[in-house]
C-alpha cells in the first residue's frame, strides 16, 4: 500500500499548475509544472529551502507568510534569484504538518505592466520602472547571446535621509521627480533608467565609451541634476554621487555588480559624497 507521502507526490502529477511540497520549509517533492515555472532542474530543487532559491529582500516576507499560515491558503508575489524572475506563491498547511506550495509564473502580468508603467514594474513616484523591473532588464541584457557593448551609470541624492528629516518627505519626493526629469531628459532613446533604490537611479547605456568618456558624462550629469530646487518660495540645495562602468565582452553576475555598487555608495558616504567613481567589472 503507498504511503501517504507516495499519494500526495503522486497526485502532484495531476494537478494542473506548478506544486511544490515543504516539510520544514525544505523541497521534498514537486511536479513538472513547477519545474518548469521555476526554471530549476529537479536535483537542484530537492532538499532546499525554498527561502534560499528567492531574492533575499522577500525572505522575510515570505517567512512571516509561513509563519502566519493557518486552515485558509496565503498568497505571496516574489521574485526567484534566479534570473529574477516574478512568481506567486500561494501556501496551504496540510494534515501532516507539511505545506502544498502553488508556483505561478506571474511574467505575462509583469509584461503588460511594463508596456503600460504600472504598479507591477515601475516605480509608483517617478514612474520610472522599479528596482526589479530595471535590474531584470540588466540581467537580460548581460545574458544576451548577442553582447552589445554597454556601461552601466548609478547615481544617487546624498544624505536622503537628512534631507528628509531638515525639509520633511514631501520635499525630498520633489527633489526624486525632479532628478528624474533630469536625467531622462539627457539620456538616448536606447538608454534606460529605472528608480533603483530610495535615493538612487541606475541607468543601463548602450555605448562602447571608455571610463575617460564616461567619467566627462557622469561628472556633468552630476552637476546638473543637482541644481538647486525651489520649494515653498526657498532654494533647496543638495548633492549627488555618481558611479560609472563599463561592460565590454566580460559579462559580471548581477550579484558582483550590486556588490561594487555598494561599495562604492559606501565610499561616497565616508568621504561626504558629491563624487564621481569608475568601477573596475
Amino acid at each position: 500500500m503507498p504511503s501517504d507521502f507516495d499519494a500526495l507526490t503522486d497526485l502532484l502529477d495531476l494537478v494542473p499548475i506548478g506544486c511544490l511540497v515543504l516539510d520544514d520549509g525544505v523541497i521534498v517533492a514537486s511536479n513538472e509544472q513547477a519545474l518548469a515555472t521555476m526554471a530549476i532542474p529537479r536535483d537542484r530543487l530537492m532538499g532546499v529551502p525554498l527561502a534560499e532559491l528567492l531574492v533575499p529582500e522577500f525572505e522575510e516576507a515570505y517567512l512571516e507568510m509561513l509563519g502566519a499560515l493557518g486552515a485558509e491558503p496565503a498568497s505571496l508575489a516574489v521574485r526567484l534569484a534566479a534570473g529574477l524572475a516574478p512568481i506567486e506563491l500561494s501556501a496551504r498547511s496540510l494534515p501532516s504538518g507539511q505545506m502544498i506550495v502553488a508556483v505561478r509564473s506571474m511574467a505575462t502580468e509583469h509584461h503588460y505592466s511594463a508596456q503600460s508603467g504600472g504598479a507591477l514594474t515601475h516605480d509608483l513616484v517617478t514612474g520610472l520602472p522599479d528596482h526589479f523591473h530595471v535590474l531584470s532588464q540588466l540581467h537580460q541584457r548581460l545574458s544576451a547571446p548577442k553582447r552589445l557593448p554597454m556601461a552601466i551609470m548609478c547615481l544617487w541624492v546624498d544624505d536622503l535621509s537628512q534631507l528628509k528629516e531638515l525639509h520633511g518627505h514631501r520635499a525630498v519626493e520633489r527633489i526624486i521627480k525632479e532628478v528624474s526629469g533630469r536625467i531622462q531628459n539627457k539620456l538616448r532613446a536606447p538608454d534606460m533608467i529605472g528608480r533603483f533604490e530610495e535615493a538612487g537611479f541606475l541607468v543601463l547605456m548602450t555605448t562602447d565609451s571608455q571610463a575617460e568618456q564616461l567619467t566627462e558624462v557622469a561628472e556633468r550629469l552630476r552637476d546638473e541634476v543637482a541644481f538647486p530646487i525651489e520649494i515653498d518660495g526657498k532654494l533647496l540645495s543638495f548633492t549627488a554621487s555618481v558611479v560609472v562602468a563599463s561592460i565590454a565582452h566580460h559579462r559580471p553576475s548581477i550579484e558582483r555588480i550590486l556588490a561594487l555598487l555598494e561599495a562604492a555608495a559606501n565610499r561616497a558616504v565616508v568621504s561626504g559624497g558629491n563624487r564621481t567613481d569608475v568601477l573596475a567589472i
